[in-house]
């Protein structure tokens, strides 16, 4: 049996509860995603606020199989300049979302590296880093 078999989704007002772990940062995106299923291969990101919630906006971004270096620093720019006019203690959260099923594949590893070191260059704080495909979220690493 697969997680969309056996966990319910929880519901969406959910969303903006509190994420004090992994785990509940987990609950939020499989909220946020409802029922699993993509076409196309997209990288999510919301703010979450020093109260810990995810703000009420998400952004989203079309990517490629790889990571493109020019892709990942526009994004982290471009994240890093909203940083700059939000309270401190902002931080980012990421998911990865694409078509398959099975476990974190190569692919998102690389993704979750790429993101990581980026974000690590213009000092954005992040999240851990998950992945929803067509069966699971998971945390990417």
């Amino acid at each position: 049996m697969t997680e969309s078999e056996v966990l319910p989704i929880p519901p969406i007002q959910t969303a903006c509860d509190p994420v004090f772990s992994t785990q509940d940062l987990r609950d939020r995106w499989r909220a946020l995603m409802g029922p699993l299923g993509f076409g196309t291969r997209l990288v999510w990101f919301g703010l979450i606020g020093p109260d810990r919630c995810f703000a009420k906006k998400l952004g989203q971004m079309e990517i490629h199989a790889r990571p493109r270096g020019r892709i990942v620093w526009n994004l982290m720019s471009s994240l890093r300049t909203l940083l700059d006019d939000l309270e401190p203690g902002t931080s980012v959260a990421l998911l990865l979302t694409g078509p398959g099923r099975g476990p974190v594949s190569t692919i998102e590893l690389l993704w979750s590296k790429s993101l990581t070191e980026m974000a690590e260059r213009f000092a954005v704080p992040l999240e851990p880093i998950f992945r929803a495909n067509d069966e699971s979220v998971a945390l990417v690493g």
